[in-house]
C-alpha cells in the first residue's frame, strides 16, 4: 500500500482536507514515545489503496519542538513515502518557507495550494507552471478541503507521482561560502550519526543552530565551526541563525516575484482588534456576550434535560427491586443525572469557542494579549492552549508542546489547570443557579476573573523564581478571517464534548456508587464519609465550609463533575439551605482552583516526564485554592456577608 504524508503549517486546512479524503476510514493514536496525537487513514483510487498520515502542523523542520522533530524523523525514516505539502494559498510566502526546507532535506513534495477559494475571493492569482519550474518540477495542484475542490486532481497526482532529484536552493554568496566551509568540515570529521541526512541540509541546520544536529558534533568540530560562524557574523553584523531565516524568506520573495499577484486588500479591522485599549474592550464584550448566550440557552436546555432525567429516574425506580433502590436510584441515577443535566452547557460552551476559533478571532486575541502575558512569564502562544482548557484541561496541557521555548512551555503547562474546564463549569453553573439565579453570567465572569488573576500571578511567580531559562521571542500568525466551517465546528465540538458523556457513564457512575456506599455504611448517621469530613473540618472551617463540602472536593479529584453529584446526594435539604451565598462563592472558587482530576495529573506527568513537576503542580494548586478560600471567606465575613 502506497504511503502518503500530509505536511504543512498550522491553520492551512490540512486536517479538513485529510478528513475529506479519508472520511471515517481513519484511526487516532500517539506517535511512539510521546503523547502527540497521530492520525492515520486510507482511501481508494483507481482500485488501489493508499495509506495517509496527517503529520503535526509545523512552521519549520528544526528540532526545537516535539511536533517538528516528529515530522522530521518521519521524513528521514520514510524515504519512500509521497509527501503532500499543504499550503495556505492566501499566505503563500510564509508557507513556502517549509517547502524550501523539505527540498533541502531531499524531498520533492506535491505542492497543494489549499484554500484556493479564499485566494480567489481576495483577488490573488498564481502561475502554477512557473511555481512548479522554480521548485525544480514539483507538482502543483489547487484544492479546497471544505468545498471539496481538487480532490480527484490530488489523488491523480499522487497516483502519477515519480520520485525526482531535488534542486539546490541557492542563497547569498556569504551564506553559500559558509555552507561550503561547513560541508568541508563534515567531510573532515566524518560524523556517522549525520550520514543519513543530506550534507548541505546538515550544514544549513548547523548554521541556524539546530540543537539536535549540533548535539551530534564533537568538540573539535564545534571549535572549528565557531571560527566560520564568527567570520560570517562579522560580515552580516548580526547572528547567523537569523541570517539563515532571512535568506529563506528572501528566496521565497524571489520565487514568487513573477508567480504570485496579491490584491491590495487589507484587514483594517485588525487595527482595532489588536489595539491595546479598544482590543481589550472588545475582548471583554465578546466574553460577556458569550457567557450570556451560553447561560441563556442553558436555562432552556437544562430544563428539558432535567425533565428527561426525572422521567428516566422514575422509570428505573419502578423496575428496580426495593433492595437496590438506594444504590441504583439515589447513587448511580442521582449522581450521573445531576451531571448530565449540564451536558448542554458544556456542548454550547465548546461550540461557542470553536466558532470563535474558526473565524480567526482567537488568534487576534493571542496577539493582543502577548504584551501583557509576556510580562508574567507567558507568551501569546500560551493563549491557545489556555483557551483549549475551557473544554478540557488535558488537551490544554498537551497543547503546550506548540510553545517551543522551554520556560514559557513549562509555565503554561503548570498554570493551565487554573482555567475552568467544562467539568468545572458544571460546578459553577450548579452553584450559580443555587445562590445567584438572577446574576449567573456576572457570577461566572467573577469566578473566571479570579481564576485568571491567580493564573497570571502564578505565571509571574513561577517564571521569575521557580523555572529557570531564557524567554523566547514571539512569532505568531494571524490567519485570514473566515466564515466558520459549521461542519468542522460541530465535529470539533462533538469530539471534545463526548468525553464528558463517557465520563458520566464510567468514572462518574463508579464514583457515585462508591460515594453512596461511603455515605450509607456502616450507617447513614455515622458513615465513613462523615468520618472523612470530620478529618477535613479543621481546614474547611477556615473557609466557612463544613466537612460535607470537603468530602465533595475529595471526590472531585476523581472527576470534577462528582463535586455536583456529591453535593446533590449529601445536602438532602438543598444546598441553598445548607450554605450561605458567601460560602457558596468560596466553595465555587476552591472547586475551580484546587487539585486537577487524576487524568490531568497523569497527563502533566506524561508531558513533563517529571515526578517533581507533577507533585509541584498538585501541591501548588491545593495551596493556592486553600489560601484563596480562606482569604475570601474571612474578608467576606469582616464585610458582614
Amino acid at each position: 500500500m502506497a504511503k502518503i504524508a500530509f505536511i504543512g503549517q498550522p491553520n492551512v486546512g490540512k486536517t479538513t482536507l485529510f478528513n475529506s479524503l479519508t472520511g471515517m476510514r481513519q484511526k487516532v493514536g500517539n506517535w511512539t514515545g510521546v503523547t502527540v496525537e497521530k492520525v492515520e487513514g486510507h482511501y481508494s483510487f483507481n482500485n488501489k489503496e493508499y495509506s495517509l498520515v496527517d503529520l503535526p502542523g509545523i512552521y519549520s523542520l528544526m528540532s526545537n519542538s516535539i511536533d517538528q522533530k516528529i515530522a522530521r524523523d518521519f521524513i528521514i525514516e520514510n524515504k519512500d513515502a509521497i509527501f503532500v505539502n499543504i499550503i495556505d494559498t492566501p499566505n503563500l510566502n510564509r508557507n513556502l518557507y517549509l517547502t524550501l526546507q523539505l527540498i533541502e532535506l531531499g524531498v520533492v513534495p506535491i505542492v497543494c495550494l489549499n484554500l484556493i477559494d479564499e485566494a480567489e475571493k481576495y483577488g490573488i492569482t498564481i502561475d502554477d507552471k512557473k511555481l512548479s519550474n522554480k521548485l525544480g518540477g514539483a507538482p502543483v495542484i489547487r484544492t479546497s478541503g471544505r468545498l471539496s475542490i481538487g480532490h480527484n486532481d490530488l489523488k491523480q497526482e499522487v497516483a502519477n507521482y515519480k520520485p525526482q532529484k531535488p534542486i539546490v536552493i541557492e542563497y547569498s554568496e556569504i551564506l553559500e561560502n559558509a555552507v561550503l566551509e561547513v560541508c568541508a568540515l563534515l567531510d573532515k570529521h566524518n560524523i556517522p550519526e549525520l550520514s543519513q541526512y543530506p550534507k548541505r541540509w546538515v550544514s544549513l541546520s548547523i548554521l541556524e543552530g539546530d540543537a539536535e544536529i549540533i548535539s551530534k558534533l564533537n568538540a573539535s568540530f564545534i571549535q572549528e565551526f565557531e571560527q566560520i560562524k564568527n567570520k560570517v557574523e562579522f560580515e552580516i553584523k548580526h547572528d547567523v541563525e537569523s541570517y539563515v531565516t532571512e535568506q529563506r524568506y528572501s528566496k521565497c520573495d524571489e520565487i514568487l516575484s513573477d508567480v504570485y499577484q496579491d490584491s491590495e486588500v487589507h484587514d483594517d479591522i485588525d487595527v482595532i482588534l489588536v489595539h491595546p485599549i479598544y482590543g481589550l474592550v472588545i475582548f471583554a464584550a465578546v466574553m460577556y456576550l458569550l457567557y450570556t448566550f451560553v447561560f441563556t440557552i442553558n436555562d432552556i436546555t437544562a430544563e428539558w434535560a432535567g425533565t428527561i432525567i426525572e422521567f428516566v429516574s422514575a422509570w428505573i425506580s419502578s423496575i428496580t427491586p426495593a433492595a437496590y433502590q438506594g444504590i441504583v436510584v439515589d447513587g448511580v441515577v442521582g449522581g450521573v443525572g445531576a451531571v448530565l443535566e449540564f451536558f448542554p452547557l458544556v456542548f454550547i460552551m465548546i461550540f461557542s469557542l470553536a466558532t470563535l476559533e474558526n473565524t480567526g478571532y482567537l488568534s487576534r486575541v493571542a496577539a493582543l494579549l502577548h504584551n501583557i502575558m509576556s510580562k508574567f512569564g507567558l507568551s501569546g502562544k500560551s493563549f491557545i492552549p489556555l483557551v483549549t482548557g475551557f473544554g478540557c484541561t488535558i488537551p490544554a496541557v498537551v497543547g503546550t508542546r506548540y510553545i517551543s521555548g522551554y520556560k514559557e512551555r513549562l509555565t503554561t503547562l503548570l498554570v493551565s489547570p487554573f482555567v475552568p474546564c467544562s467539568a468545572r463549569f458544571v460546578i459553577i453553573a450548579f452553584l450559580a443557579a443555587a445562590f445567584f439565579p438572577a446574576n449567573q453570567a456576572i457570577f461566572s465572569l467573577f469566578i473566571l476573573a479570579v481564576s485568571f488573576i491567580v493564573l497570571i500571578f502564578s505565571s509571574w511567580l513561577l517564571s521569575k523564581y521557580v523555572i529557570k531559562g531564557e524567554s523566547e521571542d514571539f512569532v505568531f500568525e494571524l490567519p485570514p478571517y473566515r466564515i466558520p466551517d459549521w461542519k468542522n465546528v460541530i465535529s470539533s465540538t462533538w469530539s471534545k464534548s463526548k468525553g464528558f458523556l463517557k465520563k458520566a457513564g464510567t468514572l462518574i457512575a463508579a464514583g457515585s456508587v462508591l460515594f453512596y456506599a461511603l455515605t450509607t455504611y456502616p450507617n447513614p448517621d455515622a458513615s465513613y464519609a462523615y468520618m472523612i469530613g470530620n478529618m477535613l473540618s479543621p481546614l474547611t472551617s477556615l473557609m466557612g465550609l463544613d466537612g460535607t463540602a470537603g468530602i465533595s472536593l475529595i471526590f472531585g479529584i476523581i472527576a470534577k463533575e462528582l463535586v455536583v453529584s456529591t453535593l446533590e446526594i449529601l445536602y438532602t435539604q438543598g444546598i441553598e439551605n445548607a450554605l450561605t451565598p458567601l460560602t457558596g462563592l468560596v466553595l465555587t472558587l476552591v472547586s475551580v482552583l484546587y487539585i486537577p482530576c487524576f487524568a490531568t495529573i497523569a497527563t502533566i506527568y506524561l508531558e513533563t516526564r517529571s515526578v517533581k513537576w507533577t507533585a509541584f503542580s498538585v501541591f501548588y494548586n491545593l495551596g493556592i485554592a486553600s489560601l484563596v478560600g480562606i482569604i475570601v471567606y474571612q474578608v467576606g465575613k469582616l464585610m458582614g456577608f
